[in-house]
């Protein structure tokens, strides 16, 4: 028989205690996404409303800001909660083949 083991989650290592450090990665975390999600609406809207940008080109630029927005709207409000709760665990989902 082999051995098998299976992680369900990782920690974060080095991350400030206390909760002045945990307000401040929260803020910058939050404003990050904040700026980075108001920048790809904008390059969506910008793309989606001008007729002359209807071309493959831009419909492919259209296409990684939305790619973006659904990735970031995941991965960074669940670090600011992280951080602003003091949860040290990211949890990871194992698929077994």
């Amino acid at each position: 028989m082999a051995s098998l083991t299976i992680v369900t989650e990782f920690l974060l290592l080095g991350s400030p205690s206390g909760k002045k450090p945990s307000f401040l990665y929260f803020m910058v975390f939050l404003l990050s996404y904040l700026s980075t999600f108001l920048g790809n609406l904008l390059i969506v809207t910008v793309t989606s409303d001008d007729q002359k940008l209807h071309t493959p080109m831009y419909f492919f630029l259209r296409n990684l800001p939305i790619l973006e927005m659904c990735f970031i709207s995941i991965t960074v409000p669940n670090a600011c909660v992280n951080s602003f709760t003091g949860n040290r665990a990211i949890s990871v989902t194992v698929f077994k083949m």
